[in-house]
């Protein structure tokens, strides 16, 4: 009791005594402790609300944030091939004679894309893109305008050679299209529409050897299957895998289907260019016999190779010894299960060469040796 009354009596005395300017002063400190309190809490929670501020503590200083972020890896790849490749990518205008109000003028009758392959000028494209053209113009990604000349152009492969007077350009490399698998990502480049300049669309290769038949022909070669998207003004264009290499030049899409375009092989452009440039013409070999695919002829889908259904009188297979009836199984060391590979294995020879054939006869087979002669120019 005695303890609790002291107490008591000590708190009254101190009340009673304090000056005026003390309490103030507490009442002061207190106010601006609180203050800071709430100030605390206030700017604190808001930053540990704020994931924006998290994300900030692992983000390089702002100096060294300067510089644009790189893409990923992959996508890396694909941005670098594309800067090297497009400006080697070209749009190539055809005009025809025409009339206007009267007076006699050229018209734009198509347009497709081409890609250089020289610096001093040389461009493929397709040769459907610039048939029976008047004037070809091509357009350069520096948006420069020249006239084209046609070094050569060949139907049965749908490709063709211009030149323009012009040195110093970017070219794009032929690689080789033995070399393509499938399920490669690959880019295909070109003016689609024939406005919408140096587009660049991403695929696969869906698959390889695609037998396309030459219009009015017995002529066929293999294609490069893509799904890289392939619109109207692509024809000519290239398409490029990740080594920035031209594996073949873009040259139609499947009508009423989605994702089926094709491309002719880079191989079989550099034999066409190559014979174009030099001669303006390909010199093709040729054995003198007609001939269908064996599963045509027997009906079933599963024989493989190309049968000869007539050997011409004195002609290179004549005198090599084939007759009607054999079944051709391999050129050299290339197999041929069809007419299309038949006429790929071909093209690496010239007229004069001497040509192994494997041969079935009466289920045995063979080998023959052929020397063909140059086949005509079919237009």
């Amino acid at each position: 009791m005695d303890l609790e009354n002291n107490q008591g009596s000590h708190a009254r005395h101190f009340r009673r005594v304090a000056p005026a300017w003390t309490l103030f002063v507490v009442g002061l400190c207190g106010v601006l402790a609180g203050g800071l309190l709430v100030y605390f809490i206030l700017v604190n929670g808001n930053r540990l609300a704020d994931p924006g501020d998290l994300l900030e503590e692992e983000l390089p200083p702002a100096k060294e944030r300067q510089t644009p972020l790189q893409p990923p890896k992959d996508d890396l790849a694909i941005v670098e091939v594309v800067d090297r490749v497009m400006p080697a990518v070209v749009a190539v205008n055809s005009y025809v004679p025409g009339s206007y109000f009267g007076r006699n003028v050229l018209v734009q009758s198509g347009s497709g894309s081409g890609a250089v392959i020289s610096k001093d000028g040389y461009i493929v494209t397709n040769q459907h893109v610039i048939d029976d053209a008047a004037q070809i113009m091509v357009v350069t990604s520096d948006s420069r305008s020249f006239e084209a000349t046609v070094v050569g152009e060949d139907r049965l492969t749908d490709l063709a050679l211009l030149k323009i007077e012009q040195s110093g350009l970017t070219s794009i490399v032929l690689g080789n299209s033995e070399d393509v698998r499938v399920g490669e990502t690959v880019l295909a480049a070109g003016n689609p529409l024939g406005y919408l300049k140096h587009t660049v669309t991403r695929g696969i290769v869906s698959a390889l050897e695609r037998e396309v038949r030459a219009a009015q022909s017995q002529y066929a070669y293999t294609y490069i299957q893509t799904d890289a998207v392939i619109n109207p003004g692509n024809s000519g264009g290239p398409l490029v895998n990740l080594r920035g290499e031209v594996v073949g030049i873009n040259s139609a899409k499947i009508s009423g289907a989605e994702g089926i375009g094709l491309a002719i092989p880079a191989n079989t452009v550099k034999r066409v260019t190559s014979d174009l440039k030099k001669d303006g013409r390909v010199r093709r070999p040729q054995l003198g016999i007609l001939i269908q695919n064996l599963s045509a002829y027997t009906g079933d889908p599963t024989d493989q190779g190309v049968y000869i259904s007539k050997v011409d009188s004195g002609s290179p297979a004549a005198k090599g010894g084939l007759k009607a009836g054999d079944v051709i199984t391999a050129v050299g060391k290339k197999e041929v299960r069809y007419i299309a590979q038949l006429f790929d294995a071909l093209l690496s020879y010239y007229p004069g060469d001497k040509i192994e054939l494997t041969i079935e006869r009466n289920g045995h087979s063979r080998t023959v040796t052929v020397v063909p002669e140059e086949a005509k120019t079919e237009q």
